[in-house]
């Protein structure tokens, strides 16, 4: 009778013990996935702040902010200190995309930012001169896939030709 009981007691305790085991599952792919979406909005901050940093530093600047419109519409005859800062500038600004870039491929980011990004960097690039000037010099500064994706909206083909 005992050994009946010792047996029934040991099946009891592994049933316990698999159902604490799925709780303990569950628990866990909840906590991960509230990571995920912790993680998916920490890196959707970082991208907004780096994003948004240059803009910051115009508005908070004016000399900065008259500076960048000489370079933006490549006036000739800036001394090479203020072309400094304009590449400077733009070198920021190219990292904020290149970053978006890669949180897109990596879909760590809402398609909608990048989207919006995007958009608003070809439109730099097409509108004003400075954005050409810099990717043109320090190019070399970036790897594939984002140089090749700038190429690209260059019309650069894989040689580096126009």
């Amino acid at each position: 009778m005992k050994k009946i009981n010792l047996q029934n007691l040991a099946h009891i305790a592994e049933i316990i013990g698999g159902f604490a085991v799925l709780v303990s599952l569950i628990y866990l792919a909840v906590q991960l996935s509230d990571n995920n979406k912790l993680l998916r909005s920490q890196a959707h901050f970082n991208a907004l702040e780096l994003a948004q940093e240059p803009l910051m530093l115009m508005v908070e600047n004016a000399d900065l902010a008259e500076i960048i419109l000489k370079c933006d519409s490549a006036e000739g005859g800036l001394p090479q200190s203020l072309l400094n800062r304009c590449h400077n500038f733009y070198f920021i600004q190219y990292n904020g995309w290149e970053y978006l870039y890669y949180q897109n491929i990596d879909e760590s980011i809402p398609p909608e930012i990048w989207t919006g990004a995007d958009s608003y960097y070809r439109e730099e690039i097409a509108q004003k001169e400075g954005y050409v000037e810099f990717w043109q010099k320090y190019k070399v500064a970036f790897a594939d896939p984002f140089h090749s994706y700038v190429d690209e909206l260059f019309g650069v083909n894989s040689r580096g030709d126009n």
